[in-house]
């Protein structure tokens, strides 16, 4: 299969993956995405947004989008879902309750409490799916769904913050020849900033300058979420082990979004049966870390390793390829290991990182 002749696809952007790579880089990249999910990429954003103008932006026109949670399972699926859930509303049943370090999937809807405006539901999309207390959703959610059993719903009131606090210094004047032809005042735009795609509305237009607004369009809106707790599990393994082989200077350490040069070779856990190498393709895969290009596992255990460093990285499923796989290459529910080196950090090896 083309997956197997073009094995660094397992770990390259998902623009240039088939569509079973495509779908879970995706998948992951919304969630990092998703103002609730990552409540960090409000400041990421701001640390570059007065460099744009002097690094010559590229914008394209994109949908306005203002919120987009991880949907689970297949239409006709979640809208069933939808459905058995919204039928059980009230005090919920069974036994167990949301503990933290459970893995829930809730369906929900989404609302402005200044004008009722409904912002984001589950309804057509799906349920949102994550594990309490790590951090994967906004805090009030996180909190919120504690103590809950199936089919209860929950009114939970997030604030004016959980978006992140409007901040006026979070824009950026550009030359209005940068953004697409016809855009207009309130136009949603995707953008090539220094370090990674960002998100902007036109916020206002004035002789040959446009001003840019970085904020999350929800930003400083109280907004409340209605929840019904659809399923809850024990949450999978999230832990990446990491066995230094070999170690590096133990100084330089990758940080978000360097560009790393690295040698690999990808095995499954349950037989060692080899997947993708580097190495015997005599090239080693460059890769931005922690902004999606690459499987979560990678993301998280590559950033603890220093240059030079040889190491072995064992990810569990949920980490990396989850319930789908890849192909035929990594079946579903996988846990894969990892022989990985850290080559360089910016185009700089060991000795002049």
């Amino acid at each position: 299969s083309s997956a197997i002749k073009s094995p660094t696809l397992c770990l390259v952007s998902p623009r240039r993956q088939p569509p079973p790579f495509r779908a879970l880089a995706m998948m992951r990249r919304q969630r990092l995405l998703h103002a609730g999910i990552c409540v960090a990429l409000c400041c990421c954003m701001a640390r570059v947004a007065l460099r744009m103008v002097e690094l010559g932006p590229c914008f394209s026109t994109a949908a306005a989008r203002q919120v987009t949670l991880r949907p689970a399972g297949s239409r006709q699926q979640r809208q069933r879902g939808w459905r058995a859930a919204a039928a059980a509303e009230g005090e919920g049943g069974g036994e167990l309750a949301v503990e933290e370090g459970m893995q829930v999937r809730v369906h929900f809807v989404l609302t402005r409490d200044d004008t009722g405006q409904i912002v984001d539901e589950s309804k057509t999309k799906g349920p949102l799916v994550f594990a309490c207390g790590r951090g994967e959703v906004m805090p009030g959610l996180d909190r919120g769904v504690l103590g809950m059993k199936r089919g209860e719903s929950r009114s939970l009131e997030l604030g004016p913050n959980a978006f992140g606090e409007r901040d006026e210094e979070k824009t950026a004047e550009v030359p209005i020849e940068k953004l697409p032809e016809g855009a207009k005042v309130g136009a949603s735009l995707q953008m090539q900033g220094p370090r990674g795609p960002m998100a902007a509305v036109v916020q206002e237009l004035k002789g040959t300058v446009a001003v840019l607004d970085f904020n999350h369009p929800l930003a400083g809106v109280s907004v409340t979420m209605k929840v019904v707790l659809d399923d809850l599990r024990e949450a999978p393994k999230m832990e990446v082990e990491i066995e230094t082989t070999s170690p590096g200077d133990g100084v330089t350490f990758p940080q978000p979004r360097d560009t790393l040069t690295m040698h690999y070779v990808g095995r499954l856990a349950a037989d060692g049966k080899q997947f993708d190498s580097s190495r015997d393709r005599g090239e080693p895969f460059k890769f931005q870390i922690g902004i999606g290009q690459v499987i979560r596992g990678w993301d998280t255990g590559v950033m603890k390793m220093s240059i030079g460093e040889r190491a072995t990285l064992r990810i569990p499923a949920a980490m990396g390829y989850g319930e789908r796989g890849a192909g035929g290459a990594i079946p579903p529910n996988a846990d894969l290991v990892f022989d990985v080196e850290l080559l360089k950090i910016n185009g700089k090896p060991e000795s002049s990182a």
